[in-house]
C-alpha cells in the first residue's frame, strides 16, 4: 500500500484545510496524535521510567498531552521543557494546561534533573517538522545533553534536529529507536540521514486527506509464473560491461538478472572470462563482446550497460552505436509494432558516458549514486547530498526518463508519470555499503523489465526487493555482499 509523503509546508497546509472543514479547530488533531503515539508505544512504556522532553511549539503540545495520558496510565513520567512554556492561545498551551490538570509538573531545565541515569526511555517532543534553522544556544545544548543520555528514544513525528524536508541534521539530531509520524511521512525521514535517525518508522494519517504525488511504497510484487510456460516467455537480459580489471561487476549483474527470473541472460565479454562466468552460473549464455551488435533491440530483451564498462574502448563505442540506433527507431514513421519502448538499465560507466554525450535517455532506467548524479547534472556532489529530492527530480527532467538515486533511502522518480512521480524506498542497511551492490540492483531491475514490468514499476520493485533482502541479511551479518543478495533472489519476497 502506498503511503503519503509530504514536505513540512504541505503537512501544515493539510492541517489548515482539515481545520477549515472542522470549525477551524486543530485541537482534535493534537488530541488524536497524542492518543495514537501512546497506543503505538504503550507495550514499550509500561513499567518504565520515562523522560518526556517538550518544546514550546505544537510538537511540544503533542508531548504535553502524551504526558497527561501517561499519567492516567500510571506510568512514571518526568516532563522537561528546556525551551520554555508555550505561548498563550495556541493548542500547545491548552495541552500544557491539561497536563497540569492531570497532576503533572514541569521542569524547566535538563540540568535540574536528579539522577538522569534512572530514565530508561526518552520521548522526544522537542521540535517538530517545522524546524528550518540551524540549532544554537539552549536548543543545541538540549540535544547534545539528550544524545549523551543512555536511553531508547521514541520520537513524536520526527527526531528533533532533523530537517523534515531534506533528511539532514541541523547540524545534529537525535537518533530515535522508533518514530511515529502523523498525517504523512515527512520526506526527510525517508532519505539521506533520515532513516538512520528515525529508527523504526510508523504513520497515522489521523484521517486527514492528502493529495501528494510523493509516496512511500514498501511492497514487493514480483511477476508471477503460472500455467504452461517456458523460459522465452520471461524475457532476456544482455549484460555489457566488464573490462579486464572490472569483470566482476558484469558477472554480478548477469547473475542477479538470472536469479531474478529472466528467462535468458547473455553476458557479453572477452572469451578469456568465459570460464569464470560459467563457474559462477553455468546457466548464463556467453557472447564475445567484439561480436556484439548494437542493433540487438527488442521488446522482450533488455540491456544492462555500464558495470565495469570502462570509459573508452569497444563497450563505449557500442553504447554510442546503440543510442544512434534508438534515435533512428524513435524517429521512424510509422513506428513498427515490434519497436521497443524500454531498453534496460544504464549504470556506472554508462552514466559517465551519458553525462558527456548530451543525449536524453528515454526508455532507460538510470541508477546513479550521488557522485554519478553530480556528473549527470554538472552539480557539485555536495549539492546532490544536500537535497537528494531536488537532484532526482532534476535528473528525471533532464534525461526524460526514470531515475533511481541510490543511497540511504533510495528515490525512484519519473516526472513523465501523471501521478505518484516520486517514490521513497526506505529499506536497506549500512551493511550493504559493499562492492558490487549497484551492479546487483541493475541486474534485478533489468530482469523485472524483461518479465513485463514497465521501467517505473521495475525500478520501484527492484529497489525494494534488493533493500529488503539486504536489511534482512543485516540482522545476522555485519557486512552484506552482492553475492549474498543474489543467493536470496530465487526465494519468495517477504
Amino acid at each position: 500500500m502506498m503511503k503519503p509523503v509530504m514536505t513540512s509546508a504541505q503537512v501544515k497546509q493539510a492541517e489548515l484545510e482539515w481545520a477549515r472543514a472542522n470549525q477551524g479547530d486543530t485541537w482534535p488533531l493534537m488530541v488524536n496524535a497524542a492518543h495514537s503515539f501512546v497506543t503505538q508505544f504503550m507495550p514499550k512504556l509500561r513499567g518504565q521510567n520515562v523522560l518526556l522532553v517538550v518544546g514550546a511549539g505544537n510538537n511540544g503540545g503533542d508531548g504535553y498531552y502524551i504526558g497527561a495520558l501517561l499519567r492516567q496510565a500510571k506510568i512514571k513520567v518526568t516532563l522537561v521543557a528546556p525551551l520554555g512554556l508555550p505561548k498563550v492561545g495556541i493548542d500547545a498551551e491548552r495541552a500544557y494546561q491539561y497536563f497540569l490538570q492531570q497532576g503533572g509538573q514541569v521542569i524547566g531545565d535538563l540540568a535540574d534533573l536528579t539522577e538522569p541515569a534512572r530514565f530508561t526511555i526518552t520521548i522526544d517532543a522537542l521540535f517538530g517538522s517545522g524546524l528550518s534553522r540551524a540549532l544554537s544556544g539552549t536548543a543545541l545544548q538540549a540535544i547534545l545533553w539528550l544524545k549523551e543520555l543512555d536511553t531508547d528514544i521514541y520520537a513524536v513525528d520526527i527526531p528533533s534536529g532533523l530537517n523534515a524536508d531534506t533528511g539532514l541534521p541541523m547540524p545534529i539530531a537525535l537518533c530515535a529507536k522508533a518514530t511515529h509520524s502523523f498525517i504523512a511521512y515527512k520526506s526527510g525521514t525517508l532519505t539521506a540521514q533520515g532513516p538512520s535517525h528515525c529508527g523504526q518508522l510508523s504513520l497515522d494519517t489521523l484521517s486527514v486527506a492528502t493529495s501528494s504525488t510523493w509516496h512511500y511504497q514498501p511492497e514487493v510484487c514480483l511477476p508471477r509464473r503460472t500455467g504452461n510456460t517456458y523460459k522465452s516467455e520471461h524475457g532476456g537480459v544482455n549484460v555489457l560491461g566488464g573490462q579486464p580489471h572490472m569483470m566482476g561487476a558484469a558477472l554480478i549483474a548477469a547473475a542477479a538478472a538470472l536469479k531474478s527470473g529472466a528467462g535468458k541472460v547473455w553476458l557479453h565479454c572477452e572469451p578469456m572470462f568465459y570460464a569464470s562466468a560459467l563457474s559462477l552460473a553455468p546457466e548464463i549464455m556467453l557472447q564475445d563482446s567484439s561480436q556484439t551488435a548494437a542493433q540487438s533491440l527488442s521488446d522482450k530483451i533488455k540491456w544492462v550497460i555500464g558495470p565495469g564498462l570502462g570509459r573508452d574502448g569497444r563497450g563505449v563505442d557500442m553504447l554510442a552505436q546503440m543510442f544512434a540506433s534508438i534515435s533512428a527507431l524513435q524517429t521512424q514513421a510509422p513506428k513498427t509494432p515490434e519497436a521497443p519502448t524500454h531498453y534496460g538499465v544504464l549504470d556506472a560507466d554508462a552514466l559517465r558516458w551519458l553525462a558527456k554525450s548530451g543525449h536524453t535517455a528515454t526508455g532507460w532506467v538510470l541508477t546513479p549514486h550521488e557522485g554519478e548524479a553530480a556528473a549527470l547534472l554538472a552539480w557539485p556532489i555536495a549539492q546532490v547530498q544536500q537535497d537528494r529530492i531536488a537532484a532526482v527530480q532534476a535528473l528525471s527532467e533532464r534525461y526524460q526518463t526514470c531515475v533511481v538515486l541510490k543511497g540511504a533511502g533510495s528515490l525512484v522518480c519519473d516526472m513523465s508519470q501523471s501521478e505518484h512521480a516520486l517514490v521513497f524506498c526506505h529499506h536497506g542497511s549500512p551493511a550493504m555499503a559493499t562492492p558490487g551492490m549497484g551492479d546487483c540492483l541493475a541486474g534485478i531491475i533489468a530482469a523485472l523489465m524483461a518479465q513485463g514490468l514497465n521501467a517505473y514499476n521495475a525500478a520501484i520493485t527492484g529497489v525494494n526487493w534488493h533493500g529488503q533482502i539486504g536489511a534482512k541479511l543485516a540482522k545476522q551479518q555485519r557486512i552484506v555482499l552482492a553475492s549474498d543478495i543474489i543467493a536470496q533472489l530465487p526465494f519468495a519476497a517477504d
